[in-house]
């Protein structure tokens, strides 16, 4: 017992962090979650490796190409889709999980490597910004990225002690660019950071290397048995991308990233911070051994982004993922330097207030993140309960959606499946009985809309209406005999 209060004394400001963290990322979870199209495909993927054993070496196709990511993100939510019995809360489960070990992680990292006050002011941003936020109670690919960011910066610091260390790095950077292709820019940056300042270039790099491809294995294992399918279709759609150059692009992804991560959803105060960070990159030198690594491995990631932002101009402002989590670290410290003691508390806790401020302001929404307005996991999870009874006396009947571009309405789909009916599959709209849409009140947008899900189940009438609350309604389609 004593134990334990001596460790709660000396943790006690980073343990009120931490409790604020799980706070802000659970707070109303089944309504601020996002569970949209690409949760709905993923779920079903982890439901049949639960149930029936289906095992993948291939995540599903990203949102911008056809080419797929890795199948890392699906065996994280494996197990709490296990644990949970495969209640679709599992996966906002997770991503909390996943997050609330990437803050502690950024603690043990700070207070390591660098000071106590800068350890409690990072993980204070990380806990506070409504982007990591959202990332902390949405599962999503890029959305684990973090911890695997935070850790590889973990073993780059602490490679000197630990020569071993060096192959572990190469693993967790190839795990992240498993979730992520994203994180390709990061295993670039300290690759280069071994060619440029390491004593043991060839041996670093090397044990670096090895590791990437360890932690790349499932992905490899599968291009080797598929001729290299998936290398294939990223190649095509590099070949096939629009190449045109935009600094308008390149400069709203700097700084409505810089805003969302950082500068909690302030676009001015976001653009001050990044104009800041960028100056003490490139002016900034006197800074302690392993502040001088962070800010050479910052810079070179920076390098790498913007390299690839010369091809890819018009990527989202995640795609700069580990710059904005390694400038989670280096603001503090950013701000211990270049700032008088006298003022540096009271700075880093306006930064912290700020990001607190917009993150307290979107406790009050009444849908997850992209979700449409009024739509939630909780709605959806109540429309799959009403389907699964009421197609007891509705057989061959299918579900879709009009409140989106998600009109196969996978999310639904999977809610069904919890409760144990069974839609028909998304081809077979045209000789469906029944068919359950989701769509506001205005029931003429049912008959006008041009949606094939709907066109080819036509003719129709509506058998039965469910109000859903926000303007939101459950429809049950019939089929009229031609």
């Amino acid at each position: 017992m004593k134990r334990i209060f001596v460790f709660v004394k000396r943790h006690f400001i980073f343990l009120s962090v931490f409790f604020l963290a799980l706070l802000l990322r659970s707070f109303k979870l089944d309504t601020l979650t996002t569970f949209g199209g690409d949760q709905g495909m993923d779920f079903i993927v982890v439901r049949d490796m639960v149930l029936y054993h289906k095992w993948t070496l291939l995540g599903i196709k990203t949102s911008i190409s056809p080419f797929f990511q890795g199948p890392l993100y699906l065996y994280i939510l494996f197990p709490f889709f296990v644990f949970l019995r495969l209640d679709p809360l599992a996966g906002a489960i997770g991503a909390i999980t996943i997050s609330m070990s990437t803050l502690i992680l950024i603690y043990l990292t700070g207070r390591k490597y660098f000071s106590k006050k800068v350890a409690l002011f990072s993980s204070a941003l990380f806990a506070g910004s409504p982007e990591f936020i959202m990332y902390g109670n949405t599962p999503l690919y890029q959305h684990f990225l973090p911890l695997f960011i935070v850790l590889a910066v973990y073993l780059f610091l602490s490679r000197k002690k630990f020569p071993l260390n060096t192959f572990l790095l190469g693993v967790t950077i190839g795990l992240g660019i498993e979730l992520h292709l994203l994180n390709v820019t990061l295993g670039l940056a300290i690759l280069a950071y071994f060619i440029l300042f390491s004593k043991n270039k060839t041996k670093n790099s090397v044990w670096l290397l090895g590791g990437i491809v360890v932690g790349l294995l499932p992905t490899i294992i599968f291009e080797l048995r598929h001729q290299f399918l998936n290398t294939r279709l990223f190649l095509n759609f590099v070949d096939t991308k629009d190449t045109s150059f935009s600094i308008f692009n390149i400069l709203k992804q700097w700084t409505e990233g810089a805003s969302m991560f950082l500068g909690g959803d302030n676009r001015i105060f976001g653009t001050i911070l990044l104009v800041s960070i960028m100056g003490f990159l490139l002016l900034k030198s006197q800074t302690r051994e392993e502040g001088k690594e962070l800010r050479r491995l910052l810079l070179l990631t920076l390098f790498f982004i913007t390299i690839l932002s010369l091809k890819f101009s018009a990527f989202a402002p995640h795609y700069i993922l580990p710059f904005w989590v390694i400038s989670v670290f280096l603001i503090p410290l950013m701000v211990e330097q270049i700032v008088p003691k006298q003022v540096a508390f009271a700075v880093m806790v306006i930064i912290i207030g700020v990001n607190l401020y917009g993150s307290l302001g979107q406790l009050n929404n009444n849908h997850g993140y992209t979700m449409p307005d009024g739509l939630t996991m909780k709605k959806i999870t109540l429309s799959g309960k009403i389907i699964a009874e009421d197609s007891k006396n509705h057989s061959n009947f299918n579900v879709a959606s009009l409140l989106d571009g998600n009109t196969r309405d996978y999310p639904l789909r999977y809610t069904v499946l919890f409760n144990n009916a069974v839609p028909e599959q998304v081809d077979k709209y045209p000789v469906n009985n029944f068919l359950y849409i989701t769509a506001r009140s205005n029931k003429q947008d049912l008959y006008k809309t041009k949606t094939w899900e709907i066109v080819s189940f036509s003719p129709f009438n509506i058998g039965k209406k469910w109000n859903l609350g926000d303007n939101i309604y459950l429809y049950r389609l019939d089929r009229l005999s031609p």
